[in-house]
């Protein structure tokens, strides 16, 4: 990991978002960080050393939010996204990274487009769900092990049962920790991740650290509502950024 300007301009401000991801403030706005680390190393190589920052930044964050989450939607979630890490697992070489960040483009684009222009109660909440649960945490699983995107099905999922702001974080931060350090043992044994990135993860990780903080104090000034209404915009912005690169490239 050679130490230069592109480093700088892109693996740094990767792991800071990445950071702030992990502090509970939507996963969808980490998904712009493995194509930025792609510009300066292998998608390979990126994904092997962001896995190791993510769990260390998984352990801080369940600490914090240790009595807060909901076990039931754990318990509904965590065995199917499983099942979606071991497919990952053995189809990871035959999806391109750009295929796989289309689907979560258009998911997020549909679901949240829903919820803008066609959701009157936005409040209302709805209830847990064995065959969509089942099915967005399969798709999380999937994307979470081939790109480490596996937050915008999640929020598919998650966001509808409008839970408690403090709650929802903290399902979401304990169901990623599963989720990780599910993928360490699959990603050691395909050398994704080996001796040399953890080396380079411990590095990054004060990077990862100083993200969680700043996400921590926003999360502290924003109420409820507030909270929502960015976690759905985020993914709409950076859902639509997903599909253009993806039009871009083909057209």
């Amino acid at each position: 990991m050679e130490i230069n300007l592109l480093f700088f301009l892109t693996v740094l401000p990767a792991i800071l978002l990445f950071g702030i991801a992990k502090s509970g403030l939507g996963g969808s706005i980490a998904l712009i960080s493995i194509p930025l680390m792609t510009i300066a190393m292998p998608l390979t190589q990126a994904l092997g050393i962001i896995l190791p920052i993510l769990i260390f930044s998984d352990f801080i964050a369940t600490y914090k939010y240790r009595k807060e989450f909901d076990l039931s939607t754990l318990k509904l979630m965590v065995p199917f996204a499983s099942l979606g890490i071991l497919i990952g697992s053995f189809t990871f070489s035959y999806f391109s990274e750009e295929l796989l960040k289309f689907i979560i483009g258009l998911m997020g684009f549909l679901f949240t487009s829903h919820y803008f222009l066609f959701k009157k109660n936005k409040d209302k909440k709805s209830e847990k769900n064995l065959v969509k649960g089942g099915l967005f945490s399969t798709i999380a699983g999937f994307t979470s092990f081939c790109v480490h995107a596996g937050g915008t099905p999640t929020s598919i999922y998650m966001l509808p049962l409008r839970m408690k702001k403090e709650i929802y974080v903290g399902t979401r931060i304990i169901f990623f920790t599963f989720i990780n350090l599910i993928k360490l043992p699959l990603y050691i044994n395909l050398s994704m991740t080996n001796f040399g990135t953890f080396k380079q993860s411990l590095i990054l990780f004060p990077i990862a650290f100083i993200g969680i903080l700043i996400g921590y104090q926003i999360l502290k000034i924003i109420n409820e509502k507030l909270f929502y209404n960015i976690i759905y915009t985020l993914i709409l912005i950076t859902s639509t950024k997903l599909l253009y690169d993806f039009i871009v490239k083909f057209m």
